[in-house]
């Protein structure tokens, strides 16, 4: 298998997750309201020595969120130990989020993310409630 294809098998999990959770959002709420923001978070456990291949993709997806619309903000942050990389995205609605992702985690596809970790990230996609 090449890096490649490995690269877009752990970006087709990411975005499929977060498709399928937009989608139940689209079509629930908790309590009835109409539905607001949505965050998308991804925790990353980054090998020591693939910290800064981990950073530099942070990098890429921010350059290629500048255009997408409805993603009303974007970032990763660091543990001090750089031990954790979290990546957030958050979105106008789930709407938006469904139709900005696929874009979003293609800008990275061809990377090893899962080769750069320790163990499997950790995805959640919440809604905003206050």
């Amino acid at each position: 298998m090449t890096t490649g294809v490995s690269g877009r098998r752990v970006l087709h999990a990411l975005w499929g997750a977060a498709l399928e959770t937009a989608r139940q959002l689209v079509h629930s709420s908790p309590r009835g309201e109409p539905m607001s923001r949505v965050l998308f978070q991804v925790v990353h456990f980054p090998k020591p020595e693939h910290r800064e291949d981990m950073l530099a993709a942070m990098s890429v997806i921010r350059e290629a969120s500048a255009h997408i619309e409805g993603l009303d903000e974007i970032g990763a942050f660091e543990e001090a130990d750089g031990s954790r990389i979290v990546a957030i995205s958050v979105w106008a609605s789930p709407e938006a989020m469904a139709a900005g992702a696929q874009e979003l985690f293609a800008s990275v596809a061809d990377l090893p993310l899962d080769q750069w970790e320790t163990r499997p990230y950790e995805s959640a996609t919440l809604t905003q409630v206050a």
